[in-house]
């Protein structure tokens, strides 16, 4: 069908949806607070339909903005609301989906993504600008941190990784004598359990987030887990860890490369880590390089959204060059970009719908 360019033709369909996406993120907003603030945890803990006051008074906040916001739940169908007895309810079918004591909570602490990418929404919009600043620095998302290990949390559901316990060839090296590293490691919660699970191997973890590093090392402490040490810095920059050449059998990242201003630079430094028989095992967002390819997928809308806000202005907000890769860099151009860094990728695997690990073997 020819294109119509006449303007007075109105697409009533493209109205509907684009205002769907709208409302849709309203509503995301306020489910983003009920999360955070353990509104839909205390609902569920409650059991029965109770009014705002009831509900204010057990979650320990304000009768009026606890009202308001059980105003935009009930129209939203998120929780179920008696009329007559100006009473709310959230039914069992739906706790899992939004509640983190209830074994879940995906769903809504996915919400809270939106206040963390809006936090630098003014920071990103000046990035557009031809004098604007380069990016935007990490320190400048403060709910960056917590929304990671929320997601995280929820996603190990108290196991260690799949992408390294449910490979044959990694699980030889869990089940040998090994030592591991977690680059990104955040506040500790993967490298933790596998410490756990695997009490005779020495793990190491590092992280440029001084915040993150004290939550790692607590969190490893009431663990008590004696097999593992937390690292404040680069760890791949030589004159940092000048005595970690050659020292690990395993390196491992998540959600890592693509926020990395020169990512080809971090992929030789891991090499350097990696003893002369070691793996590399790099897991990064399920997709390919070329938009024709995603154009399809209905859940990179919201990737390449992250990618805007988040990915890609960190990657510049160095002041030297940056590759610019973005979260969507996708699986050719990691492939590419592994073997010029002289790995063997053996293999990959998607987990989940978000996740795509590379397993990789060092080349001489």
């Amino acid at each position: 069908m020819a294109a119509n360019n006449d303007e007075s033709v109105v697409d009533h369909d493209f109205e509907k949806r684009v205002n769907g996406i709208a409302q849709s993120g309203f509503t995301a907003l306020s489910i983003a607070a009920g999360s955070a603030l353990g509104l839909f945890n205390t609902m569920a803990t409650l059991g029965e339909a109770k009014t705002s006051t009831e509900i204010a008074d057990a979650a320990g906040l304000k009768e009026r903005y606890v009202r308001e916001w059980l105003g935009a739940m009930a129209v939203a169908r998120i929780v179920e609301v008696d009329l007559e007895n100006d009473t709310f309810y959230l039914p069992p079918d739906r706790r899992k989906a939004l509640c983190t004591t209830q074994g879940g909570g995906a769903l809504a602490v996915l919400c809270e993504g939106i206040p963390r990418l809006s936090e630098v929404y003014k920071d990103v919009k000046e990035c557009f600008n031809k004098d604007g600043p380069r990016g935007v620095p990490h320190s400048k998302y403060t709910l960056d941190p917590p929304f990671c290990d929320a997601m995280t949390s929820i996603r190990l559901g108290g196991k260690a990784p799949k992408y390294l316990t449910d490979d044959e060839e990694i699980k030889i090296i869990l089940e040998t004598s090994s030592v591991i590293c977690e680059i990104g490691c955040g506040s500790g919660s993967a490298l933790c359990l596998l410490a756990r699970d695997f009490p005779q191997k020495e793990f190491h973890g590092v992280d440029l987030m001084e915040d993150c590093i004290a939550k790692a090392k607590s969190r490893a402490a009431s663990m008590q887990l004696s097999n593992i040490t937390f690292h404040l810095g680069d760890a791949v920059k030589s004159e940092e860890r000048e005595d970690w050449r050659l020292k690990f059998d395993l390196v491992y990242c998540r959600d890592l490369v693509h926020d990395l201003s020169r990512p080809d630079l971090f992929l030789k430094g891991v090499k350097d880590i990696l003893k002369d028989i070691g793996y590399f095992v790099m897991v990064e967002v399920a997709s390919h390089s070329k938009l024709a390819d995603n154009i399809d997928t209905p859940k990179t809308s919201f990737l390449y959204t992250s990618s805007l806000f988040r990915c890609l202005p960190m990657s510049l907000a160095g002041d030297g060059e940056s590759m610019t890769l973005g979260a969507l860099w996708g699986r050719e151009r990691a492939l590419e970009m592994l073997a010029e860094a002289s790995f063997d990728c053996f293999h990959t695997q998607r987990f989940g719908i978000y996740d795509e690990a590379f397993y990789c073997r060092k080349l001489k």
